[in-house]
């Protein structure tokens, strides 16, 4: 017969302090995985602006809206980011399917609300706009964050501190 399997479940989102990473491993999962907190580290190998822009948003300044892979999602508002909620009503409108497929021939994506003209999916190429993020370009890059507060405000600080902070040490608590 088959012999029953432990299947490893980590958590994600919404972490970034000791009780809630406490709450989910006593409700049975084997770990968490952090982004954003991890992302704004001194070690992170991200951008200076890229560190900058998810460490200085504020609550005001996160949006959610659907990705182009039509998967919700929440970034930093950015120029770039902003003028597109403004203009997607007239871009679902219209949308259609494009015959050469991606703008860039890459298709990062099996479906994409861009390429496939899905009225209800993003409509904007993510491959460019992420790589204006990495590349620190911070009027027309995307940043998705989370919505929570990160554990030190807006101070980048080493992973260490994050480490010591998440695991209870109250020698590199939060900042006020």
């Amino acid at each position: 017969g088959l012999r029953r399997a432990r299947i490893s479940l980590f958590c994600a989102g919404g972490l970034a302090t000791p009780g809630r990473v406490r709450e989910v491993i006593a409700l049975g999962a084997s770990g968490v995985q952090l982004g954003t907190p991890f992302a704004v580290t001194e070690e992170s190998d991200a951008h200076p602006n890229f560190k900058r822009v998810l460490a200085e948003a504020k609550p005001e300044d996160i949006v959610e809206f659907i990705s182009t892979a039509g998967l919700p999602a929440r970034a930093v508002r950015t120029p770039w980011l902003e003028q597109y909620l403004r203009k997607l009503p007239l871009l679902e409108k219209r949308a259609h399917a494009r015959r050469k497929g991606c703008t860039f021939g890459f298709d990062c994506l099996e479906v994409c609300g861009l390429r496939d003209g899905l009225a209800k999916m993003g409509q904007f190429c993510i491959d460019l706009h992420l790589t204006a993020a990495l590349k620190g370009d911070v009027r027309n890059g995307l940043f998705f964050r989370g919505a929570g507060r990160l554990p030190f405000g807006s101070e980048i600080r080493p992973v260490r501190d994050l480490l010591v902070f998440l695991l209870g040490h109250p020698a590199a608590g939060p900042v006020s």
